[in-house]
């Protein structure tokens, strides 16, 4: 829109004439004097010229008020390092947003190229299930959409146009089923073997080791009878070794059921091994102990453990020992046999009482 021009009244004529008419004539008054002085004083040109520009410089403040004051130097100097590091961050920001935008294009062009997008069964899914392409032979078509129809088509055409390759290829796929069908078997079949053996290696060893239990607590049985036969023709005296103790310890030798108490220790006399002695376990709790099954205990189990207990106390009491075998035992071996048998009357007492 351009801009309107109003006319100017006749008053506003005639005061705009009377400022142009002062304003010339003041000013021609100042070049008069200055020309003047200038011819007094020999001024240069250029200083002329300066004295002229500071005239028409008073001139239009008379006119147009005076100038703004100037500002500091300081406040003009830029700061090069903050624009430059607003520069920097303007131009990564554009980058980023530049990289969003071509993610964002990519994406909707793979999105839109995947709606047309195929792969057939054969490369798809029988290939992540390790198939070919004729385990499709025995599929209904009434059931097949376009694509996998059309595979099926094909997967037929190319068993009659290769019928031999096929029938060759359907031989060798049968005979290694076939192979790994048996080798199968025969390692189920080792394995059962060998589970077999293991268990009949076990099952001799528990019959070993419950023959030699059977075999030692009838051995310490033996000499406790002839221990306390006031008839029995006795040795002169007894060591620490001739004590029937009730403890399995080592055998002298494997096809008897002798054992050596010379090794025997007071560290060798515990709740569980006095226990594991004194009161025997059937087969069954032996096998439900090897499996980590408990069973429970019958009143008659209790009872017997209660008698065996006690049979054993009244031999391996302090003072019923100390009367009946203490005076036969060598001098050497005094201290040694007291000690062991105060541990046994403790571990007694200890079984007795659970």
């Amino acid at each position: 829109m351009a801009k309107l021009h109003l006319k100017r009244t006749p008053a506003e004529e005639a005061e705009r004439a009377l400022r142009k008419a002062r304003k010339a004539a003041k000013a021609a008054r100042k070049r008069s004097h200055l020309s003047e002085e200038a011819g007094e004083h020999g001024e240069s040109s250029s200083k002329r010229r300066r004295r002229e520009e500071v005239i028409d410089s008073d001139l239009d403040e008379e006119v147009y008020g005076p100038p703004p004051p100037p500002s500091l130097p300081s406040a003009h100097k830029p700061d090069y390092d903050t624009i430059l590091s607003e520069l920097e961050d303007a131009r990564f920001r554009e980058k980023m947003w530049d990289a969003l935008r071509d993610d964002e294009r990519l994406d909707a062009i793979d999105a839109r190229f995947n709606d047309y997008a195929h792969v057939p069964d054969r490369w798809r899914a029988n290939a992540a299930r390790g198939g070919s392409p004729e385990d499709q032979a025995d599929m209904d078509p009434r059931f097949m959409d376009d694509d996998t129809y059309a595979e099926w088509i094909r997967a037929g055409m190319w068993r009659r146009k290769h019928a031999r390759q096929y029938e060759e290829e359907a031989r060798m796929k049968a005979e290694k089923a076939a192979r790994s069908a048996r080798k199968k078997e025969m390692k189920a079949e080792t394995a059962r073997l060998e589970k077999a053996a293991e268990e009949r290696r076990k099952q001799k060893k528990r019959e070993r080791e419950s023959q030699r239990e059977e075999n030692a607590r009838a051995e310490y049985d033996r000499k406790w009878k002839v221990l306390l036969d006031p008839n029995a023709q006795h040795a002169s005296s007894l060591s620490f070794r001739d004590i029937p103790w009730p403890l399995f310890v080592p055998m002298t030798h494997s096809d008897t059921a002798l054992s050596d108490s010379s090794s025997i220790t007071l560290e060798h006399f515990t709740a569980t091994a006095i226990s594991a002695f004194l009161i025997p376990i059937s087969t069954i709790s032996a096998l439900a102990q090897d499996v980590g099954v408990s069973l429970p205990t019958h009143d008659r189990d209790k009872k017997e453990k209660k008698e065996k207990l006690r049979e054993t106390m009244l031999r391996f009491h302090p003072d019923k020992f100390e009367g009946r075998v203490m005076r036969r035992i060598i001098e050497t071996d005094k201290d040694r046999v007291r000690e062991a048998v105060g541990q046994v009357a403790r571990v007694l007492n200890t079984l007795m009482e659970e």
